[in-house]
């Protein structure tokens, strides 16, 4: 049994690598410096621009002012600036210079204008009609043209204005006509549409730190663990220190504990140290923003409100967990890499996997469910939203399942790279330079009894991308669809395996478990479909309740098994095919990749976690927990029995009996036996006393098959073989 971490190396670890990283200039820079002077200048380069765009005056032609009405007045006394009463404050009227101008001048010819406006002389140029005040009397419809150039962002926005005004003046007269004839405002306008918006103003501004901080605390958090973690763990084999390390008193797994710790207190201090930033610059640019006149002016200042203590607070409690999770897989990208160079490829596709995820939340139709909170980052941004956003009562339903899923990630990230940390040729292999024939040689030649964990990697990867461009392909085609794709699809997922075990390793048939079994094995195999079969109805029946598939699936899915060439035809495409297949790429090739290194129950879960989500690409993710689960019962029968053909052999019962069941529920017959074994035939749902007899029976069957590995390790200390370790 393996010693527990000794809390005091691990603290001498610590404290060497955070000094480590005091010392670098680099980091302190990084971490420090850099949040203080980004944002502010960021702040007064933002301000030099809108100040010079906003605040700047520009100037509005007017030809013809002189046919403009005294009542209402568009133009103060002064008849340099529109009037102030159709604006919202003076400052508003203050930003347009009125220029008058006679209808004799050149600005009436529209290309001079046009070309006056282009080279700046104005901004926009408003035409007054000579018979405006006959058209006011007749109470006709008035067009009052305004030139602009829409590409000089300034002009555009003094056309807005424009607009503004000119709709408050035309209020104005409505006003006075109504007031003459002794009409009351619902005569010129019946429906009057009000907007009433609930949101506070602390609201407003925290839905945009809602959408805000989810993305910036993913990418800082992400950033602040990478660059620390390439440099403890890539940047010490290139000085040279990791020999040292090693031959000290700590073990390997506290040095990594001490190295992760390091690197989740650098992301978690840089983490808080930019947003402490962006918040204090984001304050000051809402007070500059106050001043500024119009709806453009509050609104900034609205949204650059600092964030309430709770959304602080909230951001704080799920930095912890996200930072745990990114500074688990930094590191463990870190001791792979053999260079920091190596190691800064590594941060690209880190990018790219991330970005997708945490910019799901800036969709307003994403919201917290049970499927977004068990993807990492997505769920933990979700949160962070609902959370500033006070939809409290969704918060707390679904903040463990946003927590332990993450928290479970970081672990098996962080033992990933314990894991790394335990072998020589990670820590200690150079840069080597790539020949493709070389390779290419070296497979063959130096071909093993069984794949490697990285050549069953692959496979996998094969088999998923075939798989998503079949599905492409028919997706467009005519030709193929029904049991036919599921057909083509088994085929895909069969030859990768079939085709990596002949070409890259020396005994195919030892990888793909072609064997002949003891015959226990093959009654445990139905034993277990049997035992298993009402707990599998049960978690179907509760995932389909988490997560509801629609109605038009379930017909999808329905017209697949009653529909076809008949009862035989259907169980050998969706029952003996799925069973041949999908075994001997998992529980045949990639199985026995992932044992070499790994741990008997290492490489089952991982298999099985890669079955589980091999279905939610082909067919459901509802199938996820079920495939996930048979999965494991899978792999440790092929481990166990040494053969693949118990798992077929529970693979073809267990799909066989889902894909008969329906039909036999609607035969008349099978009526009396059916209803005193399920209460719902149709579902496949069996009585409460059948679900007893069901968990007993399915923990002693697989107590007694995990037990056999003592067997197994009696016989074979006797011809000198080890069994692998469980």
């Amino acid at each position: 049994m393996k010693s527990l971490p000794r809390w005091s190396s691990l603290m001498l670890i610590l404290r060497r690598e955070v000094r480590d990283q005091i010392r670098d200039r680099r980091t302190l820079f990084m971490i420090f410096v850099l949040p203080i002077l980004l944002y502010p200048l960021l702040m007064i380069g933002m301000l030099q621009v809108l100040s010079a765009m906003e605040q700047k005056p520009r100037v509005v032609v007017v030809v013809g002012a002189e046919h403009l009405p005294e009542s209402p007045p568009l133009l103060d006394p002064s008849g340099t600036h529109f009037s102030p009463t159709l604006f919202g404050s003076a400052s508003e009227a203050s930003l347009m210079v009125v220029e008058l101008q006679p209808e004799s001048s050149f600005w009436s010819d529209p290309p001079a204008a046009e070309q006056a406006i282009r080279h700046g002389l104005a901004s926009a140029v408003m035409i007054i009609p000579p018979d405006l005040p006959e058209q006011l009397k007749r109470e006709a419809e008035i067009s009052i043209p305004i030139r602009f150039n829409s590409v000089d962002e300034p002009s555009q926005i003094t056309h807005f204005r424009l607009k503004e005004m000119l709709a408050r003046w035309k209020q104005h007269i409505v006003a006075a006509r109504l007031e003459r004839d002794k009409k009351e405002q619902g005569y010129s306008e019946p429906i009057d549409v009000k907007a009433l918006d609930v949101a506070t103003a602390d609201e407003k501004g925290g839905s945009v730190w809602a959408r805000l901080f989810p993305f910036l605390l993913v990418i800082m958090s992400l950033t602040g663990a990478y660059y620390p973690a390439i440099d403890i763990c890539a940047g010490e084999k290139e000085r040279g220190t990791m020999e040292t390390l090693l031959i000290s008193p700590a073990s390997r797994l506290e040095i990594v504990l001490g190295k992760y710790f390091t690197v989740m207190l650098v992301s978690i201090a840089m983490t808080i140290l930019n947003l402490l930033s962006m918040g204090l610059t984001g304050v000051q640019m809402a007070s500059q923003f106050q001043g500024f006149p119009g709806a453009v002016g509050r609104r900034a200042s609205t949204v650059l409100a600092a964030p309430t203590l709770q959304s602080a607070f909230w951001m704080l409690v799920l930095l912890v967990p996200l930072s745990a999770f990114f500074s688990a897989v930094s590191l463990a990208l870190a001791v792979l890499a053999r260079s920091v160079k190596e190691g800064q490829y590594y941060l690209t596709p880190m990018y790219i996997t991330c970005m997708p995820l945490v910019l799901l939340t800036l969709s307003p139709d994403i919201e917290l469910n049970l499927f977004f909170s068990i993807l990492p980052v997505t769920g933990v941004a979700l949160l962070l939203r609902a959370l500033i956003m006070g939809n409290y009562d969704t918060a707390a339903r679904y903040f463990l399942p946003v927590l332990i899923p993450t928290l479970v990630y970081a672990a098996v990230a962080l033992r990933w790279a314990a894991d790394q940390f335990q072998r020589e040729d990670v820590l200690f292999r150079e840069a080597e330079r790539f020949s493709l024939a070389a390779w290419l040689k070296h497979l063959i030649r130096d071909r093993e009894p069984k794949p490697t964990g990285a050549q069953a990697i692959l496979c996998f990867t094969i088999i998923l991308s075939a798989s998503w461009f079949l599905m492409l392909y028919l997706a467009r085609s005519e030709s193929i669809t029904g049991l036919g794709s599921v057909a083509a699809g088994q085929l895909v997922i069969l030859l990768p395996p079939l085709i990596m075990a002949v070409m890259l390793t020396k005994s195919p048939l030892q990888t793909l478990r072609i064997a002949w079994p003891q015959t226990r094995y093959l009654l445990l195999a139905v034993g277990l479909v049997v035992a298993l079969n009402p707990i599998v109805s049960e978690l179907r029946l509760l995932v389909e309740w988490l997560f509801p598939i629609s109605q038009k699936l379930r017909e999808t899915l329905a017209s697949l098994t009653s529909e076809g060439p008949g009862l035989i035809g259907t169980l050998g495409v969706l029952a003996l095919l799925p069973a041949v297949c999908e075994e001997f790429a998992f529980r045949g090739y990639i199985l026995s990749g992932l044992e070499q290194k790994r741990r008997v129950r290492s490489a089952i879960f991982l298999s099985a976690l890669m079955f589980g989500f091999l279905h939610v690409l082909l067919s459901l993710f509802q199938q996820l927990f079920n495939a996930t689960l048979l999965g494991v019962v899978l792999g440790l029968l092929a481990m166990r029995s040494k053969s693949i053909l118990p798992g077929i052999l529970f693979h073809f019962l267990n799909n066989a009996w889902a894909v008969s069941l329906p039909r036999l529920a609607r035969m008349k017959e099978f009526e009396p036996v059916f209803g005193r074994v399920f209460r719902s035939p149709a579902e496949g749902l069996y009585h409460e006393s059948f679900l007893v007899v069901s968990v007993i029976a399915s923990s002693a069957l697989i107590y007694y098959l995990w037990q056999i590995r003592f067997e197994n390790r009696i016989r074979s200390s006797e011809v000198g073989t080890p069994e692998p370790a469980a």
